[in-house]
Parts: C-alpha cells; sequence; structure tokens
C-alpha cells in the first residue's frame, strides 16, 4: 500500500563524496522514494558517470552545496547520522526501523539525515554535531556499506514505514523545533553553572549530553515551559533569585566566554558554593 507523503522537509546529506556514481545512484535513489532535497558538503565530484541518475537529473540539477556539515545543518529541526561506529562515546540511539518511525513521528520538523565519507566518515567534530545516530546491522567483520547502498536502506525505511506505525506518532506533532532545543539545553547549563555545579576537572561533556538526551525525549512546548520552570526554581533554591523563563538563551561558543568573563562575580552571587568553573568543551 502506498501512502503520499511530502518528504521535501528531510534533506540527505553527503559530506565531501568522492565518487560521482555514488551521487548519481542517491539522486536516483531518492526520486524512487520521494525525496528531493540533496545537500553536499565539499564539491559535486567531478568524476562524469552520473549517468547512475537517470531520469532523476532535477535532483543533481537542484544539489544544495555546503562549505561545511555546520552550514549544512543549520536551517534544521534534527539530525541523524548514519555510522558503522559505536563505542563509549558514540552510541547507537536506532536501528533503522526506530529511525524510521522517529522521522514520522515529526511531520513537522525539519530533518538532515547525514552520511559520512566513503573514506573515513566523519571527523569527530562533525560526528558532536548529530545528536543522534542509526548503525546498520551487518556482518561484524565487514559492517561498512556502500554509501549509495546505505542511503538506499534509510530512504526505504522512512517510505515503506505502513501507515499504522506512522499513526502511533500524533503524540509528538507539536514537538519543539531545532531552536527551540538549541534554547533550552543553553537555559539549563546557564543555570548548571549559576549553581556550581560544575566541577574544575570535568570529564564530561554536559552540552553533548543534553544535546543528545532532548533529541531523543522529543519535547512538546509544554515540557519545555515546565523545564525552564524547574531549573528556574533550582536556581532561586541555591542562588537565591531567578533567572526567568522567557531568556532566548546562549549559543555554546557566548555561554562559555560569558562563563569566563563573569567568573569572579559569580563566585559572590550564591552564598552556598565559593567557587564556579566552566565545563571543559
Amino acid at each position: 500500500m502506498n501512502i503520499k507523503q511530502d518528504y521535501s522537509r528531510i534533506a540527505v546529506i553527503l559530506v565531501e563524496p568522492i565518487y560521482g556514481g555514488n551521487v548519481g545512484a542517491i539522486a536516483r535513489i531518492m526520486h524512487n522514494f520521494s525525496f528531493s532535497d540533496l545537500r553536499i558538503v565539499g564539491n559535486v565530484p567531478e568524476k562524469n558517470d552520473f549517468y547512475l541518475a537517470m531520469h532523476s537529473e532535477q535532483i543533481l540539477e537542484n544539489v544544495n552545496t555546503f562549505s561545511s556539515l555546520e552550514a549544512a545543518i543549520q536551517n534544521l529541526d534534527r539530525v541523524i547520522v548514519f555510522s558503522r561506529r559505536s563505542g563509549k562515546n558514540k552510541s547507537v540511539d536506532f536501528t533503522p526501523r526506530q529511525m524510521a518511525k522517529y522521522v514520522h513521528s515529526l511531520p513537522n520538523s525539519n530533518i538532515g539525515l547525514v552520511f559520512g565519507r566513503e573514506t573515513y566518515g566523519l571527523t569527530n567534530s562533525e560526528a558532536k554535531l548529530c545528536p543522534l545516530r542509526c548503525q546498520f546491522m551487518a556482518n561484524p567483520s565487514f559492517p561498512s556499506l556502500n554509501l549509495a547502498q546505505a542511503v538506499a536502506l534509510a530512504l526505504w525505511e522512512i517510505y515503506s514505514l505502513p501507515r499504522e506505525e506512522k499513526e502511533k506518532g500524533n503524540k509528538y506533532y507539536n514537538s519543539a523545533s531545532g531552536k527551540e532545543l538549541d534554547e533550552i539545553r543553553s537555559y539549563i547549563l546557564e543555570v548548571m553553572h549559576l549553581c556550581g555545579f560544575f566541577p574544575k576537572k570535568e570529564t564530561v561533556n554536559w552540552e553533548s549530553f543534553l544535546a543528545k538526551m532532548l533529541a531523543q525525549l522529543n519535547p512538546d512546548k509544554k515540557m519545555l515551559n515546565r523545564l525552564r520552570q524547574m531549573f528556574n526554581r533550582f536556581n532561586v533554591l541555591v542562588t537565591g533569585k531567578g533567572l526567568g523563563y522567557n531568556i532566548n538563551g546562549f549559543p555554546p561558543d557566548t555561554l562559555a566566554k560569558k562563563q569566563d568573563k563573569n567568573n569572579s562575580k559569580l563566585v559572590h552571587s550564591s552564598s552556598n558554593h565559593s567557587t564556579h568553573f566552566t565545563p571543559d568543551a
């Protein structure tokens, strides 16, 4: 049974692909499954074997290129990276089917599906930009899929998800935007800093932890208001004054500079803590 969907809100993002054949095949795959937004970080490969994009040339003609992954995901609410790597700091959040359910649960959100380089995937700094990770089950001794094959499997899972599975996601229809998740994350980090949460030698990257937690939680706008209310009360209990509910939050680099600049002032703002420290990046 075919279910008509608008997948223009879902971007397929290729990071510095080197084989034109892969890009051509991906364009055709996207056309097969009704996707249209192809983004490439770096340059479109010059090798002329785009014949694999037969009858899908419009996707290649409309491809958007970016100088960095950060720029490519700028207008997206959620970002999911596909990777064969896993470990202590690279936990897997979704199987392909779970990823598809997650995508369908957010019908009003712009979502990016990120695929790394054919040679070595993503750098650590690029991986940090992607809070959610999906992994395909494959032969443990040879788990690396061809780029075009990986994109085909991911898009097929989204396209073929049965109607009854999709409709389970209705409770997320009022989910927060990516901008709102960034704002509440900065708000929470600000309260944690003001309350003296961070030790001198921090071993946990709390910024990355909060980004992943919020993306997995998928809060709606009412939940965001409750989180602001809760952390504002924490701030009142510890520092003696409220931070307010309506601040827009601070970008991570701005927050770090703000902490450094005001560190000595903040030391005296709380009667319960004598020292405040900035978390490690």
